[in-house]
């Protein structure tokens, strides 16, 4: 089964929180030991990052984009597949204007099936389906027009600000796992064409165990780092 974003818009009308929903549980499987109504998750942890902003620019976005982040459910000795987790979103500082992007990035509510596929969208390709994993997705996009050179999105004319939310999961009614959403703004150019380019990192603030799987955290920060400027300047 896979996430849709059928909502999902690149008019900069709105953030990707809250866009993903599922139609309802994924299919379960009998790998592993299957989870009782009683037993719940012990955590989540940020698997990898993946960014899209690099790609989003070269085939025209104006502003853009963010990251795909592949989140693992833990203790791994249990398999989670065909239960879902349901995020709740805060937002605990800005520098942003309150207009630059619409309704903001730190709303939603988006219910996320453990174990399933997610299906491409834009510049965004296909994730596969994994054991105990889940995709969450963290953009900010437009095609149409660049959120730091629109007057009305920006009306201070700053170069640069940065946005971040708390973001919790919880399965079954209790939190599992709680994680940092940064996304950071700044003007540049791509093709002599002014550009809002959007680079965003996601982070664990709750510490996460293997609960037995034996093996390490698996790099919870993937490659979530701010890619180069497409002007060649620094970060």
């Amino acid at each position: 089964m896979t996430l849709r974003a059928s909502r999902e818009t690149l008019d900069g009308t709105a953030d990707d929180e809250g866009m993903e929903s599922v139609d309802a549980p994924g299919p379960g499987t009998d790998r592993g030991t299957q989870p009782t109504p009683t037993v719940r998750p012990a955590s989540t942890l940020v698997d990898t990052t993946t960014s899209y902003t690099q790609a989003a620019l070269q085939a025209g976005y104006l502003s853009g984009l963010g990251i795909i982040a592949r989140m693992q459910v833990l203790p791994d000795s249990t398999t989670w597949d065909g239960k879902e987790v349901v995020e709740s979103l805060q937002q605990t500082s800005s520098t942003c204007p309150d207009t630059l992007t619409q309704p903001g990035p730190c709303n939603g509510h988006s219910h996320f099936p453990i174990g399933s596929a997610m299906r491409g969208r834009g510049v965004r390709p296909e994730q596969p389906a994994m054991r105990n994993r889940f995709y969450d997705i963290h953009t900010s996009q437009s095609q149409s027009l660049s959120f730091l050179h629109d007057a009305a999105r920006n009306p201070k004319g700053i170069d640069a600000c940065e946005s971040v939310c708390r973001q919790e999961y919880a399965y079954d009614g209790v939190v599992i796992g709680t994680h940092s959403i940064r996304r950071q703004f700044r003007k540049g150019k791509v093709d002599g064409h002014d550009v809002t380019i959007v680079d965003v990192t996601k982070s664990d603030l709750a510490p996460a165990t293997s609960g037995g799987s034996g093996q390490p955290p698996s790099g919870g920060q993937g490659d979530a780092g701010a890619p180069p400027r497409p002007d060649g300047g620094g970060p």
